[in-house]
């Protein structure tokens, strides 16, 4: 197909399969075209493409959705487990440009699509993408583009409300504002009208550092030296939390071996174990957990205590507490 990189080998920059998400689940796109009536003179140069994309998303949406893809790109630049940033607000101007550009990256691997005269190459046509992370949707269009009435792929996300778009235009310098001193012009916000949308506020996945405090995180990193001290005092804090393996990843950033801090053998499981916490994972005790009543996904751990003497004698005889 179209977009593979040799035989067998994936990009350095594919986002991660259903099976590898590190997202919880969310609800799939609304796939269909909307707002751009048959009859606006954009929309039969627009519609092939519009069929293409929601065809490739279509067929791939099972394992991959938009909104896990927009929401990947973010995450690579926030680097939480090397920086302890969850928020874009966090970020430098700099770096948010670079959202932009692993979006472009991933976009272009979830439609398994190659790059052409410009970013994409979808069908026989070319064309650009630009994102946003602004509530205003001021995408930036370069003179190549609107100089030549090109179809752009806009990608507009809203960070706050947790949710993104994704529609076609054809870049009409009479849909742009003034340009700047690039020559790249603003989309006009009474041009959205021209806009052929494919997926619509779709939700992100819900965030895995919901309900985390971030300031404790962060005194969690720099007061406690040991992995199991850290890792035993974040567990206790948070009973009853599923927590992802990428979030014990960034509590533990500077440990050679994250994951052995959390085992027995004098790691932190043994010490929630005297104090009565069993802290189990899908792989070490996820029959247990659904027996519990409790609920975790692939690569989740959640620090339990028993709610009643049968819970007690159940987490003692499989030897989770002491």
């Amino acid at each position: 197909m179209k977009g593979r990189v040799g035989k067998g080998r994936r990009r350095w920059w594919t986002i991660p399969s259903r099976a590898e998400s590190p997202y919880r689940p969310c609800r799939q796109p609304n796939l269909r075209s909307e707002r751009l009536h048959k009859t606006h003179p954009d929309y039969a140069a627009l519609n092939p493409i519009a069929r293409e994309v929601s065809s490739r998303l279509g067929r791939r949406g099972a394992k991959r959705t938009f909104a896990e893809c927009v929401l990947h790109a973010v995450d690579f630049v926030l680097d939480a487990s090397a920086t302890g940033r969850t928020e874009i607000d966090e970020l430098d101007r700099v770096e948010k440009t670079f959202i932009g550009l692993k979006v472009e990256h991933f976009i272009r691997d979830m439609l398994d699509v190659s790059p052409g005269a410009r970013d994409l190459r979808i069908g026989d046509t070319d064309v650009d993408i630009k994102n946003t992370i602004r509530r205003s949707r001021a995408w930036m269009i370069p003179y190549e583009t609107y100089s030549r009435d090109e179809p752009v792929l806009l990608i507009a996300s809203d960070a706050k409300a947790r949710r993104s778009s994704m529609g076609l235009m054809i870049a009409r310098p009479e849909y742009l504002g003034a340009p700047n001193r690039d020559q790249k012009r603003p989309v006009l916000a009474a041009s959205q009208a021209h806009i052929l949308w494919i997926v619509q506020d779709m939700p992100w996945p819900a965030s895995r550092w919901e309900g985390i405090d971030m300031v404790r995180f962060r005194e969690l990193r720099a007061m406690i030296e040991k992995g199991e001290d850290r890792a035993a005092a974040f567990f206790r804090e948070h009973l009853e939390r599923p927590t992802h393996r990428s979030v014990v990843m960034a509590l533990l950033h500077d440990q050679y071996d994250p994951m052995k801090r959390l085992r027995g053998n004098g790691g932190a499981r043994d010490q929630l174990s005297a104090d009565g916490i069993a802290l189990l994972s899908n792989r070490y005790g996820g029959k247990l957990v659904k027996e519990l009543g409790r609920s975790i996904d692939k690569d989740e751990f959640i620090a339990i205590v028993a709610r009643n003497p049968d819970e007690a004698e159940a987490l003692r005889s499989a030897g989770k507490i002491v």
